[in-house]
């Protein structure tokens, strides 16, 4: 990419030059899992850092859907060792900090070195396992002190595993070009059968007679082309890898909150505590769903932003080359149906909650009635002893034995009623226990085994 200010526009019949630049560039974009915050000072838009030409007004218009660049600083080439490389020297580097508008923060390394393109795969190498150290530190550990600097949250020092590399060439020397672009993208110098490759050529930016593009999973190559097609690739790079990381993220929380949600339904835990875990759990995934639509989906599409076919072409090309579009949608799928799946439950909560309450109603009606029950003979009986009766002698107690067929009545009336009650409340109780104990539970989620921290593998 070129930086704004390095040189002036040089226009020729209203089209930008073409990269003249004598030496190969290496971009590499690292996605981390370090948030920032827009509202630090210090940000600058993209037009600001890079030249567009005249895609600039629109990577202007757009900036707040765009990243912003939070640090950018040259690199001492004195300074860079690699742990592979030697086939050449490095003259120029710079050092990015991008913060995306979800908050995420990406690094990039550019390093310009003077050496054949098929040199450069042992360079690409290191860049990508990180075997590159700038005045004697890693770059995860200088990138991270940057990023410090400017008020953003470092959790870990280590990049996340999404990354991209990008190799810019002015030409795309010798006969077999496929065959050389296909070393560098997939960081070997071996032969290769094209009939089995996951590389993939853009159309508009191959239309060029001397224009070269081709586009992997991990390394991107460009050659031939203009300074501010390079640097918009540069800028869609950065995005995609920005995405794929938050994708990451969000399906680690989506079986994180599948897991909360097997563990809430079996709990033998009141219905008030499960119903407050569950509307926890959907309100998390309808955020998830939110943050998979603004950090994953919107980002996929330029053409609204900036109208190049080149520089549209190429966002979509990556973004299909990492597989983001159908990784997405089955994530959302994802986050839909578990979110489905917890309100259903959360309503079903609600109705034995709702069942439970009737029943308590109807056993204070049961207990109001045995009240009755009880006290409306006994109010009888009293009464009876006080009236002025032929039966009623004034010679004899209340509690004389003969009464003994009036209070027999009462206390069977009280027993009924008590029955009554205890019976009541012993079916609702067994009732809720089944209501609670139903059938259609999800099966227990075994948790994942630990895995040793390895060295990431080279991709085939």
């Amino acid at each position: 990419m070129v930086v704004r200010g390095q040189r002036s526009d040089r226009l020729r019949a209203g089209i930008a030059p073409y990269s003249n630049r004598p030496v190969v560039r290496i971009s590499n974009l690292y996605a981390t899992s370090w948030r920032g915050d827009h509202q630090h000072e210090g940000p600058s838009v993209l037009p600001d850092q890079l030249k567009f030409s005249r895609l600039e007004q629109f990577y202007r218009s757009s900036a707040d859907q765009l990243p912003v660049v939070l640090h950018s600083e040259q690199v001492d080439c004195a300074t860079v060792h690699c742990h592979r490389w030697r086939a050449g020297v490095a003259t120029a580097g710079r050092l990015w900090l991008f913060l995306m508008p979800s908050g995420q923060v990406v690094v990039g390394l550019s390093l310009d070195v003077a050496c054949p393109l098929v040199d450069t795969i042992d360079l690409l190498e290191d860049c990508y396992y990180d075997d590159v150290t700038l005045d004697g530190a890693d770059v995860p550990t200088v990138a991270a002190e940057r990023a410090r600097g400017c008020g953003v949250t470092v959790d870990a020092v280590a990049f996340a595993h999404e990354k991209h590399q990008m190799v810019f060439s002015r030409k795309l020397a010798g006969k077999n070009q496929a065959d050389l672009i296909q070393r560098l993208v997939y960081r070997a110098n071996l032969p290769f059968q094209p009939e089995f490759s996951a590389i993939s050529y853009p159309g508009e930016l191959n239309r060029r007679p001397n224009t070269v593009t081709a586009v992997g999973p991990y390394v991107s190559v460009f050659c031939g082309h203009q300074d501010y097609v390079e640097n918009a690739a540069f800028v869609s790079a950065a995005q995609a890898v920005a995405s794929a990381a938050r994708l990451r993220e969000i399906r680690n929380a989506l079986y994180l909150e599948l897991r909360r949600f097997s563990t809430a339904e079996r709990a033998e835990e009141d219905t008030r505590v499960r119903r407050r875990t569950l509307e926890q759990i959907t309100d998390d995934l309808t955020r998830l769903e939110l943050d998979l639509s603004v950090s994953v989906e919107a980002p996929a599409d330029l053409r609204v932003l900036v109208p190049s076919l080149r520089v549209a072409e190429y966002h979509e090309a990556v973004y299909t080359a990492l597989g983001m579009k159908d990784l997405a949608a089955t994530a959302s799928r994802m986050l839909r149906r578990l979110e489905a799946t917890a309100r259903s439950e959360l309503t079903s909560i609600e109705s034995i909650e709702r069942r439970a309450d009737e029943d308590r109603r109807l056993r204070w009606t049961v207990a109001i009635g045995f009240v009755s029950a009880v006290a409306i003979p006994v109010g009888l009986v009293l009464a009876f002893f006080g009236v002025n009766a032929s039966q009623v002698e004034d010679d004899r107690s209340m509690f004389d034995p003969t009464y003994a067929w009036v209070y027999a009545g009462v206390a069977l009336l009280a027993v009924v009623a008590v029955a009554l009650a205890l019976t009541l409340y012993v079916h609702q109780v067994r009732q809720h226990r089944k209501l609670l104990e139903g059938p259609g539970r999800l099966p227990a989620l075994a948790q994942p085994p630990e895995i040793p921290a390895q060295r990431q593998p080279q991709q085939p």
